[in-house]
């Protein structure tokens, strides 16, 4: 069955229900089928066919939804794209992705038409601001001006339907290809490890653009027929302002999103009594913060963690019920998805021993967009190599080890070392450099840059930075730096990131 299909069910068995919320917009499931069946048509109009990309580039907002669930009910490919880019990066993803539609708020309207420079993409380039335009078509044309749409076309659940971008061992970011299959077995994975209910209210975090918000969270709520509020942005007062007025059931976030609520709150500011379950996922949820956070929300048996990527969306869960007992655990498999874990010679390991994660399931990405070497080395007999390191234990519960490809997960954001390490060898005063993630409290992991400087000119923390805004996203700039007169190489000249790692532990304890 397609993703589009899940929002007519929902508005002939809910027509009345509220379906999404976001600050002033409410839609009920009869509203939103109305509003989307209008998009829908006016994407026709616009010459968007079956396959076709239809791109966003927006913070999180009620026309996410809409614009999702109208491309992929008329076979097109939803391409919600990170407005944290900086410009290079999404003249790239523009590049690769295409799309015959780029809808965009206003506080994306300067890179977006900054980042476009196919002509007849910025002739369907709309915003969806009710101010200032940009020079930009209105979005609210779409929805005024057309139709609604109310036929069904020849959607399969294997055709794609979404395309989302994640970070790639290559430095670039990399789309992945999702099926309407995939996204609608990882809903019904999650409303079983999650208990999810019809009449749950839930409130979505995270930025849509990536899996999590917007397929473990939103489109399972869909699937359900549940309530979805959605935040703009991520605001620990205004979280649980909103959790107090809509009555919120679900939370789902990050380890920094619970971590900063409790940095800006004290237990019992707000009535949090409507909330039962509470989700973590992206990093792992230190023990002091998950006993913590349960002060804050009383009614909570504990906090689930689930483990995944982008690839398979979600892999693993733990259950409330066990956030103690197996604290560190990511749970075991989740009902609809095989998990392997192993050695190098690609033996399955013994119990406790540290083995690659490889996981098998209708859940699994179709492959990466434009990358056939790519999908070929990730998807092998159809398992997915996922490049995780971990173990179980002798219940079968997942412990993630370390990670393989050396990914920094900073306040749930995928960094690579690589595309970091490039823009900063474009500094005049770098000669070598190694970028690596530490521990922090707050964030989960920032990210520091080992340099080895070009002749006698030694660069600052600040020279740095503001070299690496012009070309990156923030949270991938360095946070601190580490001058060294040497850098540790493997034979192969790749350095090595371990070592790094030990270097700038060994200096902070001479401090």
């Amino acid at each position: 069955m397609d993703v589009g299909r899940l929002l007519d069910i929902g508005a002939f068995r809910y027509p009345d229900k509220m379906a999404v919320v976001c600050r002033d917009k409410r839609w009920t499931y009869r509203q939103l089928q109305e509003r989307v069946r209008r998009l829908s048509s006016a994407f026709l109009h616009l010459g968007v066919k079956k396959g076709d990309r239809v791109g966003a580039v927006m913070w999180n907002c009620s026309e996410v939804v809409e614009i999702y669930l109208a491309a992929v009910r008329i076979g097109a490919i939803f391409t919600p794209l990170n407005f944290r880019f900086a410009l290079p990066e999404l003249k790239y993803v523009l590049s690769d992705a295409s799309p015959s539609v780029l809808i965009v708020d206003e506080k994306c309207q300067d890179l977006a038409q900054g980042a476009v420079s196919d002509k007849r993409l910025f002739e369907c380039l709309y915003s969806i601001s009710s101010g200032n335009l940009g020079g930009l078509k209105p979005y609210r044309d779409l929805m005024e001006k057309s139709p609604p749409f109310d036929k069904s076309l020849p959607i399969a659940g294997s055709d794609p339907c979404s395309l989302l971008y994640t970070s790639g061992t290559t430095g670039k970011p990399k789309g992945v290809l999702l099926s309407h299959d995939n996204i609608n077995w990882n809903s019904i994975n999650m409303i079983q490890v999650r208990h999810d209910h019809p009449d749950d209210v839930a409130l979505i975090l995270g930025p849509m653009f990536h899996v999590g918000a917007l397929n473990s969270h939103y489109s399972s709520r869909l699937a359900i027929g549940g309530t979805a509020v959605i935040m703009d942005k991520f605001d620990p007062t205004e979280m649980m302002e909103t959790i107090q007025r809509e009555s919120i059931t679900v939370v789902s976030g990050a380890p920094t999103m619970y971590i900063m609520l409790m940095e800006a709150c004290k237990p019992g500011d707000y009535d949090t009594s409507s909330v039962h379950t509470l989700t973590s996922g992206a990093d792992k949820f230190p023990l002091q913060t998950q006993m913590a956070i349960r002060e804050y929300f009383p009614k909570i048996e504990g906090v689930y963690d689930i483990y995944g990527m982008t690839e398979a969306t979600c892999v693993t869960g733990l259950e409330a019920r066990d956030s103690i007992r197996k604290f560190g655990s990511v749970g075991p498999p989740l009902p609809f998805c095989e998990v392997k874990l192993l050695n190098d010679q690609e033996k399955e390991v013994a119990t406790g021993q540290i083995g690659e994660i490889v996981l098998r399931g209708p859940n699994v990405m179709m492959g990466y967009y434009n990358l056939p070497e790519e999908t070929e080395k990730a998807l092998k007999d159809g398992w997915y190599y996922s490049g995780d390191m971990g173990y179980a234990d002798d219940e079968g519960f997942i412990y993630i080890a370390d990670r393989k490809k050396d990914i920094i997960i900073s306040g749930a954001e995928n960094i690579i070392p690589k595309e970091v390490e490039e823009i900063l060898y474009t500094h005049p005063d770098v000669l070598k450099v190694g970028v690596f993630g530490v521990p922090d409290a707050k964030w989960g992991e920032r990210v520091v840059a080992a340099i080895l400087p070009r002749g006698g000119r030694i660069p600052t923390l600040e020279e740095i930075r503001e070299h690496a805004k012009k070309h990156l996203a923030g949270y991938k700039i360095p946070r601190e730096i580490m001058i060294v007169d040497k850098l540790p190489e493997a034979s192969v000249g790749k350095v090595q990131k371990q070592k790094l790692r030990k270097m700038y532990e060994e200096r902070l304890q001479e401090k």
